[in-house]
This record gives structure tokens, C-alpha cells and sequence, in this order.
């Protein structure tokens, strides 16, 4: 079987992780193909050190002759399945299908509900090309279903998933990473694993963070990820003197040590679909706290495995805050639920092949 996969960006974030995970766990027979737009990213390098094929396009501004360059790649590698995730790449691919007897399998990996009009109208224009389009969450599949137009039979839920034996609660590893980075025993470590970008809203939770370290001493809350925040971050920690509390550690391979490190998990982002990051987060054993957006609350179950707020109450999240901070009984409760949880997740990867498979057998 060959199949090319096309996606916008091989950066660190949630769809780009995602894809490194499917391929990863693909069977070797498979001949794969990975066609990035833009500049190769983090996980552009990691495909290639699984032995992908990948391709950039360095696409820059608007993408002109982009569509060009895609059929040209798929007229060369003369794909079984094309598979194209992120907003960009689904557009683009879909013109380079269009009027081809090509299997188009797209998967947004983002919350169009959010987008402006005129990316929902091309969206909604061009969606009849797809041979199959996937959803990767309960909200993007009802959003484009019911509001997009989408047909039942041509869209289905596969969501995200996690490899477990990349993502699991290792108490050496705690020890290890605290060592490490000069943590302290019975400091209470908030993480957030988030592109620095507006719409995962960083400097919110910092400010949220702020509001609690005069009742809670032994906090410290690490940002993993990078992005155009990081200056409006660097300037609200030097402005309050939080250098010692507050850690930006730039992107990270490592994320299972990092998250591991932690006592408590946080993504207060303005805009979610079902974030890869939530869920290797409840994989290790986290409690979370969230946002009330996308699958967020369908994660984390307030009160039970975490908390759920509106990602502008700083105050009501500051309280999150403070009572994981203070009750270590509450935190352990609730990260053995985040444990449970997790274990009901079906693994995507084994859900795409089946796909696949029944799209060739047609």
C-alpha cells in the first residue's frame, strides 16, 4: 500500500505530533510518502529518522504553485490513499485531487468552527472531493456534519490517541528530571505543553499562575513549546520578578520525561479540537486543568480527573490552581482517574489502517 500524507507544517503541535504517531506504527510494508508545505519542522526530522520519505515544499505567503507541486508529487509517487491534515494542506490537496481518481482522506486537526467566514466557505465548497473525511474529535465532527454539510456515510470520528509505551507515570523519571533542572522535592510543578501562540492562551495562565504564589510558596509552573509569545512571557516574567518561579523551556523531543516531571497539567487555550497534549497529559497520570473548549471538558471530567473554566476567568482558575496546589490527596485522586481514563482511549493508528484497507477493497 502507498500513501502520501500531506500536512501544512511538521512543527512540534498536536497534528503534526499526531502524524509522526501514525506513521511511526504503520506496518513496514507500507510505502509512505510525507509532503510538508512549509520548511521542515521538528517532527519533519524525526520522520525522517523513522525512515519516512518527506518532502518540503517550503511554501512561503500565500502558497502560489503549491497545487502545481502537489500533483506533480502525486503524479510521481502514484498513491493508493492521499492524506491531508491542517487547514492549508486539506484545501491545496483537495484542488490537486479534483477532477483525478484519487482516494483523498482528510483529517482538520483544528476547530473551523473558530476560522473566519471565508476559510468556512471554501471548506464547505470543496469538501465534496474528499473520498472519506475524519474528525479527530466529537466537536469537529458535529461542526462539520451540521454546520459544514458534510455527509454521515463519507465522515467518520477516529480521535486521537496516544502510544503507550511512549507516554507513561514513571516515578524514576520525576526524580530524574527534578535532579535535573534543580526542582525541589515538595515543589508543586504546573506544566503546560503548548505552542507559545495566542490562542493557547500562555499568558493568561501566567497570570492566573501570579495571582496564587502569595498563598502558595513551593509553585513553579514550566511552559514547554515555543512561538511568537514567548517575548510578550519573557516580559510579563521579568516585570514580576518570577524568573525563579516560572520556566520557559522552549521545545522539547522529550515530552513524556517533562510531563512526567509535573504534579499538575494545564491548557487554557481560546480554541482546542481534541489536543494530542491533553491527552499524553491524563496518560502519565496528571490531573488537569482545562479550558471549556473543543473535547476539553469530554477529557477532563470537573471535579473528577480536573477542572473546567472559561479560558477569561482568571479568578475561578486561580482557585483550580491554588486547590491542587495545597491538597496532594486531591491531585493523586484525581491523576489515578486521568490513569483510567486514558486507558479507555482506542488506538487511532490501528483505526486508520482498517480505513485504508476498506477504502482499497471498494
Amino acid at each position: 500500500m502507498k500513501i502520501l500524507y500531506v500536512i501544512t507544517s511538521s512543527d512540534v503541535g498536536g497534528a503534526e505530533r499526531a502524524l509522526t504517531n501514525l506513521v511511526r506504527f504503520l506496518p513496514k510494508y507500507y510505502q509512505i510518502k510525507v509532503v510538508c508545505l512549509k520548511p521542515l519542522g521538528e517532527q519533519g526530522k524525526i520522520l525522517r529518522e523513522l525512515g519516512a520519505d518527506i518532502t518540503s515544499l517550503n511554501m512561503q505567503g500565500a502558497g502560489l504553485g503549491i497545487v502545481s507541486k502537489l500533483v506533480h508529487e502525486i503524479e510521481s509517487f502514484k498513491p493508493d490513499i492521499v492524506h491531508a491534515m491542517l487547514f492549508r494542506a486539506i484545501e491545496f490537496t483537495r484542488l490537486a485531487c479534483a477532477g483525478r481518481n484519487i482516494n483523498l482522506i482528510t483529517t482538520p486537526h483544528f476547530d473551523l468552527s473558530k476560522k473566519p467566514l471565508w476559510m468556512r466557505w471554501l471548506d464547505r465548497s470543496l469538501k465534496s472531493i474528499d473520498t472519506i473525511s475524519t474528525a479527530e474529535s466529537v466537536s469537529t465532527y458535529n461542526y462539520l456534519v451540521d454546520i459544514q454539510g458534510y455527509p454521515n456515510k463519507k465522515t467518520l470520528l477516529i480521535g486521537n490517541s496516544v502510544e503507550k509505551s511512549l507516554f507513561f507515570k514513571d516515578n524514576y523519571l520525576k526524580s530524574h528530571m527534578r535532579e535535573k533542572y534543580h526542582f525541589a522535592k515538595d515543589d508543586v510543578i504546573f506544566i503546560s505543553v503548548a505552542r507559545l501562540a495566542a490562542v493557547k492562551n500562555p499568558l493568561f495562565a501566567a497570570k492566573v499562575f501570579l495571582k496564587i504564589l502569595s498563598t502558595c510558596p513551593k509553585a513553579k509552573f514550566v511552559f514547554v513549546g515555543e512561538g511568537m509569545e514567548r517575548t510578550v512571557l519573557e516580559k510579563f516574567i521579568q516585570e514580576n520578578k518570577l524568573e525563579k518561579q516560572i520556566i520557559l523551556a522552549g521545545e522539547q523531543k522529550n515530552i513524556n520525561e517533562w510531563l512526567n516531571l509535573a504534579d499538575v497539567f494545564v491548557l487554557v487555550s481560546k480554541e482546542e479540537s481534541l489536543p494530542l497534549a491533553l491527552l499524553e497529559a491524563r496518560q502519565i497520570g496528571l490531573p488537569c486543568i482545562v479550558s471549556n473548549v473543543g473535547d476539553m471538558p469530554k477529557l477532563v471530567e470537573h471535579g473528577k480527573n480536573g477542572f473546567v473554566g472559561r479560558p477569561k476567568d482568571e479568578i475561578l482558575m486561580s482557585c483550580f490552581f491554588a486547590e491542587l496546589y495545597e491538597n496532594k490527596q486531591l491531585r493523586q485522586q484525581m491523576g489515578e482517574k486521568s490513569l483510567c481514563m486514558a486507558g479507555q482511549v482506542k488506538d487511532s493508528s490501528q483505526q486508520y489502517q482498517q480505513l485504508y484497507q476498506q477504502i482499497l477493497n471498494q
